[in-house]
């Protein structure tokens, strides 16, 4: 039997357990989510809770089944993990309160080491994710990903046809924390970074285009506001995209994966250096 614990947020709003469940539990097959339910499997602050039972802000969830949620993994040794991230999950605590990567890697760990989160990918962004297991392997990580040592190179899906059809853009990014967004701009001013964008085409099939994208800096959002700056939204991208395209092509899904993996580390990673991991995207 395996438990999965989630913590109802203080602000959220007044809906029925069940609601929240699929929210906090993403990797959750809805099926296992209403068995769990139908056997009084669902426990809200030690007490059985059914699909009904609204939530109270702040309690304690655990949901047993004997599912396994199992996060591929790409490679792993005494001092990396390197995994292939589902879209629909965050890397770390969120305002959900539920399952995170970090807690099932966690769990999974049983104490053997402690998963120490060297980057992030975006709740709705899926591919190679990369984990540290020692204090050494950590920093050394997470200086390779400030420096931009490390080659990132993405899969997506955008709106038309691009011209043209490889290049590398400039511009500069604007962060609006109140919005939780950022957006694109062409000239220098106070408070923004620049960007630098690389992709190539890889098809058109006469709506949308699939690139290859590596990102020479890393910014929050930036390939995805990047290129609806150029006019080429992501797919499936309700922040930042074409929601008239979205509906029309029927996903909700963003389009968009971490595919690849470049890594150039010193010291006792340097084994490393030169070895490039791939996933192949779910789209």
């Amino acid at each position: 039997m395996h438990v999965y614990e989630a913590y109802i947020p203080e602000n959220a709003p007044r809906q029925r357990l069940e609601i929240y469940l699929s929210h906090a539990f993403p990797l959750l097959p809805g099926h296992v989510i209403r068995d769990a339910l139908n056997k009084k499997d669902v426990k809200l602050s030690g007490v059985r809770a059914n699909r009904d039972t609204l939530l109270s802000p702040g309690a304690q969830v655990l949901l047993y089944t004997s599912y396994a949620i199992s996060l591929p993994v790409v490679y792993e040794d005494e001092h990396v993990l390197i995994i292939s991230k589902p879209a629909g999950i965050s890397c770390d605590a969120d305002g959900r309160g539920g399952m995170t990567v970090l807690s099932l890697l966690e769990q999974q760990a049983r104490g053997a080491y402690q998963p120490r989160l060297c980057h992030r990918l975006d709740n709705q962004t899926s591919g190679i994710l990369v984990l540290a297991k020692d204090d050494e392997s950590e920093k050394i990580l997470l200086n390779a990903f400030k420096d931009h040592s490390l080659t990132k190179v993405y899969e997506c899906l955008v709106r038309g046809q691009m011209r043209p059809e490889k290049a590398t853009v400039k511009a500069y990014l604007v962060k609006d924390a109140a919005r939780a967004t950022v957006r694109v701009i062409t000239h220098e001013t106070p408070g923004a970074l620049p960007i630098e964008t690389m992709y190539e085409t890889l098809s058109f099939d006469g709506t949308l285009s699939r690139l290859r994208v590596t990102l020479l800096t890393g910014r929050t959002h930036q390939i995805r506001a990047h290129m609806a700056f150029l006019s080429h939204p992501l797919l499936g991208d309700d922040k930042y995209g074409d929601r008239a395209l979205n509906k029309r092509m029927k996903t909700t899904a963003l389009h968009l994966c971490a595919t690849s993996l470049t890594m150039q580390l010193p010291g006792c990673m340097s084994y490393l250096s030169g070895r490039t991991f791939t996933v192949q995207p779910p789209f």
